[in-house]
């Protein structure tokens, strides 16, 4: 979602996350991943359980929302809720081109237009690396008799961040999005990717 936050912006809409946590615990979250919006702290999961998106039956009793993401519409338009995900588990997210697309059709635009980062090995090694402490839950490689139960290893969210970016891309152009370019990416620098731009309406 960093990485799509300007784009949401930019079509008009305020990216807001929440957890359950305490206020300082997602304070030091957002400095650590350099998260341009706002983190807000939902500790006892009262709006995760207004949202239908409280995970009832967490076998460790801790009180965590499931993955989930809700698309608003503004005080003008009721406060409608034009879309919204709840994941069964951490791993299904929605994507920020995904994000974008319901974006462009609650404001009912016809030509859109949409993109995906598709990271470079180093990028994704870079990323994980910065998740690898608790509680934010991603490890390295621990040894075999140390792997704790449910707890992904550094090489399984390696493969379902690059399974995820290329899933999007064939969603789209099975949806009848067309690919128009496809250009490196770079930040100070650094090329982290390559960003897919697809398009589809009536120009």
């Amino acid at each position: 979602m960093r990485q799509s936050y300007w784009e949401f912006r930019g079509l008009g809409v305020e990216f807001v996350a929440a957890a359950n946590d305490t206020p300082e615990t997602n304070r030091e979250l957002r400095q650590k991943l350099d998260l341009p919006f706002m983190l807000l702290s939902d500790v006892d999961g009262e709006v995760a359980r207004a949202y239908r998106a409280f995970h009832e039956n967490e076998p460790r009793d801790r009180k965590i929302a499931l993955t989930s993401m809700f698309l608003i519409d503004s005080d003008a338009n009721g406060r409608i809720i034009r879309f919204e995900n709840v994941g069964p588990t951490a791993r299904h997210r929605v994507s920020g081109p995904r994000l974008v697309e319901e974006i462009l059709n609650m404001r009912g635009q016809t030509d859109q237009l949409v993109s995906v980062l598709v990271n470079t090995e180093s990028e994704l090694e870079r990323r994980i690396a910065e998740r690898n402490n608790p509680p934010i839950g991603f490890y390295g490689q621990p040894p075999p008799d140390q792997l704790q139960s449910g707890v992904l290893t550094e090489r399984e969210v390696l493969g379902q961040m690059v399974m995820s970016q290329y899933e999007e891309i064939h969603r789209l152009t099975n949806n009848g999005w067309r690919l128009v370019s496809v250009t490196p990416e770079a930040v100070r620098g650094e090329t982290i990717g390559q960003r897919y731009v697809f398009t589809r309406g009536r120009s």
